[in-house]
């Protein structure tokens, strides 16, 4: 149940972007800093390596809306942060099927004083590269995924899910 509404979810996101307008994607993505979530997750890691006695692994999945600058660099989505999100979605959702297909890129971004790459969908990298330039301040929407690994380290990726320039 839950990979269905997922995959009816990412598949008609620019319906109900045209239908429902920004206030809709408002209202179901939290406004956060994106350096104050990674600080969170770095501090939260920490606490439970510290507990010896409990097992390390752990994923989060939440979404969240934030400014960040685009650096105006793109890349091949990474493979360690790819298969970090397949992980995550299996244990979170079910299955990763929904993946496949959805994103082969990542954007980088100032985001306070740091820079973070993020992966967009691929839907959204022909829009996404006409309507921004480097230098310009964009609002991300995205679907941030947490995975603490067994040997310690945790990866952090924010999914680009919509934007809308600044």
């Amino acid at each position: 149940m839950k990979r269905t509404i997922l995959i009816l979810f990412v598949s008609i996101t620019n319906f109900i972007y045209s239908q429902n307008g920004i206030k809709d994607w408002d209202k179901n993505y939290k406004y956060e800093s994106a350096e104050k979530i990674i600080q969170a997750e770095i501090d939260y890691a920490k606490e439970v390596e510290k507990d010896t006695t409990e097992g390390h692994y752990y994923v989060a999945m939440d979404k969240f809306r934030f400014i960040a600058e685009f650096t105006g660099n793109e890349r091949k989505i990474d493979s360690k942060v790819f298969n970090s999100m397949k992980r995550v979605f299996k244990v979170k959702m079910g299955s990763a099927e929904v993946l496949n297909g959805l994103v082969s890129k990542e954007f980088e971004f100032n985001i306070g004083r740091s820079k973070i790459w993020m992966p967009i969908q691929n839907q959204l990298i022909d829009d996404f590269k006409n309507e921004l330039t480097k230098g310009k301040k964009v609002l991300l929407y995205t679907l941030f995924t947490n995975e603490h690994e067994f040997k310690g380290g945790i990866i952090n990726t924010f999914l680009i899910s919509e934007f809308t320039p600044e």
